[in-house]
């Protein structure tokens, strides 16, 4: 096997934690539209901790962006990379927006019109703590805010300060503790707030590329490293939902440690040996699709809501779940062939090489 097939089978793995991330969300969202029922422990969980697979995400994109920044070798090579951010993130997310958008013009008399230059401009995360719900509309883009936040900070660094480039990103997730705490005890945040305010939330996408940059290697050197932090990652997630201590812990500490334990599993996986794996394929066509899917979601939940209550189908939480969860994978599907491939490829195009950043 080659080597390029190899780090491809390798990618494999991580698009299934990815698919685990989007399917987390997507459950989290379809149980506030169909209530799993009383005698349905797992649904009911999804209802608590679905929220904590954007969580993976920040791992994921940390460790990814991290292993991309330390390869690149002159100023257009950080061109590049911003270049692919852009045509990877931003044309996709335009059409979910102007989707909400047409939307609320359509069944809410275009309410949120007016608003709708938050979430375009990456701000949802930002304003939404401040202004609230009510004037800060499509607010699951609040992930975004902490993405491209994150890729601009990460870029500019490996640009202008790569020999220091470990040393900050530590500094980012040292600083994100007493920045939590100011939240929750000296402004009296929710929970939720500080979830989605960027500066609060960078520590997760920081600690995906220091495990990425090697700054883990010791913890990572462990025997069945992949399955050690993959228990500890999925035990964090369910004992988060039992925790009767939940605020303001996970809104202070929990963040970071769950954010620590999903990038070193992140990280172990990376280095797994590649094995064909019908199932872990499967995963990885629904991880390839998982921002399609984040952004899209919420829409084919709430059709699938009105063609179930329209026609008393009675689908439940699971039933909801799981054709929600395949329209929004197929539509992502086209999505990726015909749209965001083709993008993505066309922002990929490599110029001439400049001046050495990183020796």
């Amino acid at each position: 096997m080659s080597s390029g097939s190899s780090f491809k089978n390798r990618l494999a793995y991580l698009d299934a934690i990815r698919a685990l991330g989007v399917l987390l969300v997507i459950a989290y969202h379809t149980s506030y539209r169909f209530a799993p029922l009383e005698g349905d422990p797992v649904g009911r969980t999804l209802r608590v901790i679905g929220w904590m697979g954007v969580d993976l995400f920040f791992a994921l994109s940390g460790f990814l962006v991290g292993l991309i920044l330390s390869k690149e070798k002159n100023r257009r090579d950080i061109a590049l990379f911003f270049r692919k951010r852009f045509f990877r993130i931003v044309p996709i997310f335009v059409v979910a927006v102007a989707t909400f958008a047409l939307a609320d013009l359509a069944t809410n008399d275009g309410r949120n019109f007016a608003n709708m230059w938050k979430p375009l401009l990456f701000l949802t995360g930002y304003l939404q703590p401040i202004q609230g719900e009510a004037l800060v509309p499509f607010t699951i883009t609040w992930s975004l805010s902490v993405e491209v936040s994150a890729y601009i900070l990460l870029g500019l660094l490996a640009w202008k300060a790569w020999p220091r480039f470990g040393l900050v990103l530590a500094t980012l997730v040292v600083l994100s503790i007493p920045l939590r705490f100011w939240l929750a005890l000296g402004l009296g945040w929710e929970e939720g707030m500080i979830g989605i305010f960027p500066p609060a939330r960078i520590d997760a996408i920081a600690l995906g590329a220091l495990a990425a940059i090697g700054k883990f290697d010791r913890l990572l050197a462990i025997p069945r490293a992949a399955l050690m932090y993959g228990l500890l990652t999925i035990g964090t997630i369910i004992a988060f939902r039992f925790a009767t201590w939940y605020p303001p812990f996970i809104a202070t500490v929990g963040y970071l440690i769950f954010g620590l334990f999903a990038a070193l599993w992140v990280a172990a996986l990376a280095r797994l040996e590649p094995r064909d794996n019908g199932v872990v394929s499967f995963f990885a066509s629904v991880g390839l699709v998982s921002y399609f899917m984040y952004l899209f979601h919420l829409f084919v939940i709430e059709a699938v809501l009105l063609v179930d209550a329209r026609f008393w189908i009675g689908l439940g939480f699971w039933g909801g779940f799981l054709i929600a969860s395949a329209l929004t994978y197929i539509a992502g599907l086209v999505s990726w062939k015909l749209f965001e491939q083709p993008l993505i490829r066309f922002g990929s195009q490599r110029r001439d090489p400049g001046p050495a950043l990183v020796p």
